[in-house]
């Protein structure tokens, strides 16, 4: 996946995150024959689009996952670091080819791979999968959203470009009531809009000055958030509803008539329906004895009336203590918190490390949860980096129930890195000597008899 040079460029690599923009290119067509069965749903245990529904709540009811530790079943490598999406024992990777390979095994089923073209992380519909294609002919690039055969990968039919330019960019796109929306951009243009299945022409579009960071869909609205608020606009027209300030945004899911905004430093729960506040929490500095750092959010999951977000501390010990990282469970609606959970993995800290001369710099953290119908699965990483040249560092993933929030096993073979949960799977992305992979992981098998 490219990127602006920009930190905000329009919309972060989720590594934790998010919804993805992804800075592609792809392919200009003529229309093909009607999509079968578009506005139906796909199965419950999928995982169909980036954050697993259009108001990326990280949360897949449909499904649960490994209930003891897990160990890699396989892995391959990828053309992109964007996110999988996953359906019907197929995972649909996007890049420089739109990609099927094989839930089971990681071997490609089909692969659709025109010249000068690059496919968003695909939407995925019932036998059908729907990706916004960047193309370069010449110096003009454009973009398409085509809809693919989920079997084979032919192409059914593509639009009329939606925006032409010397560069492009598009999100991946979102499915909501048999319309497709998502975020293009050419040059210092760009704007949301929304496609029917049926017209396969574009009903609207939402022009938007600034870069936009995050977006979602979720009960008739679309909300954005770009460097300094967050707005909203209805889906059956690009007609504005509100905006609300903010600090800079690093986080956004909406779920139950609540969108969740995450800064930095604070949590805002605002009301999908006008932007009023229902309320707001701020993180204070890490506050243990003997540290002195910063503190800050992760990204959030939201699942059955409840946000689920970690913290990441980034901290100078004084003297040999822990603290800082927590996992929150916090009411949706009221903001009240309901669960938390310290750190597991923990960086190693040797016995004879000397603090007060060595200074160690102390960093560990929560990842974005991935929340299925019984387990929430977190990343989690943890590093010091000592004067005299002492390093150590620990990455995993943590298996915690939902009900209790106590943990149920922790593994250091996994990266941190966000995770997917899907028909009772584990995926995960990770980089490796600059190489993109993705594993999928499966519970650990025993010598027990």
């Amino acid at each position: 996946m490219s990127r602006e040079t920009s930190r905000r460029s329009i919309l972060k690599h989720i590594a934790g995150a998010g919804a993805t923009f992804s800075l592609l290119s792809g392919e200009v067509t003529a229309a093909q024959p009607t999509c079968r069965n578009a506005t139906a749903t796909p199965p419950a245990d999928a995982w169909p689009t980036i954050g697993h529904d259009a108001g990326r709540t990280y949360y897949n009811p449909g499904t649960s996952g490994p209930q003891t530790e897990v160990s890699e079943r396989w892995t391959t490598a990828l053309p992109t670091r964007e996110l999988p999406t996953i359906a019907g024992g197929k995972a649909y990777v996007g890049g420089s080819s739109l990609r099927a390979l094989d839930v089971d095994d990681g071997s490609q089923i089909w692969a659709r791979s025109p010249p000068n073209c690059r496919y968003t992380t695909p939407a995925i519909g019932p036998e059908t999968v729907y990706s916004a294609v960047a193309h370069r002919n010449d110096d003009e690039q454009t973009v398409t959203i085509q809809a693919l055969d989920a079997t084979d990968g032919v192409r059914r039919w593509a639009t009329e470009p939606l925006v032409t330019g010397e560069s492009v960019a598009a999100s991946a796109p979102v499915l909501v009531d048999g319309t497709i929306f998502g975020l293009v951009r050419a040059e210092q243009e760009r704007f949301f809009y929304a496609v029917s299945f049926d017209s396969r022409a574009v009903e609207w579009r939402h022009t938007v000055a600034e870069s936009v960071d995050e977006f979602a869909v979720t009960d008739g609205t679309l909300i954005y958030a770009v460097e300094e608020q967050v707005r909203a606009i209805s889906i059956t027209g690009d007609t504005a509803q509100w905006a609300v300030n903010s600090p800079p945004i690093r986080g956004l899911a909406a779920a139950s008539g609540t969108v969740v905004v995450v800064s930095d430093n604070s949590i805002t729960a605002l009301a999908t329906e006008d932007g009023t506040e229902r309320w707001h929490t701020e993180l204070g500095s890490v506050g243990e004895p003997g540290f002195e750092g910063s503190n800050s959010f992760g990204q959030p999951a939201l699942a059955d009336g409840s946000v689920i977000i970690g913290t990441r501390s980034s901290v100078f010990a004084s003297v040999r203590q822990e603290g800082g990282a927590t996992l929150y469970k916090r009411d949706l609606i009221t903001g009240e918190r309901q669960e938390i959970q310290d750190a597991v993995l923990r960086p190693a800290i040797p016995d004879d490390l000397d603090f007060y001369n060595e200074s160690p710099y102390v960093r560990y953290g929560w990842g974005r949860p991935a929340v299925s119908s019984d387990t929430i699965f977190v990343p989690q990483y943890g590093s010091i980096n000592g004067g005299s040249g002492f390093n150590s560092a620990r990455s995993g993933l943590v298996a915690i129930d939902r009900e209790t929030f106590e943990v149920r096993w922790t593994s250091t073979e996994v990266a941190s890195s966000p995770v997917i949960v899907a028909e009772d799977r584990l995926f995960a992305t990770s980089v490796r000597h600059s190489e993109s992979l993705l594993t999928m992981l499966e519970a650990a098998t025993t010598n027990d008899t």
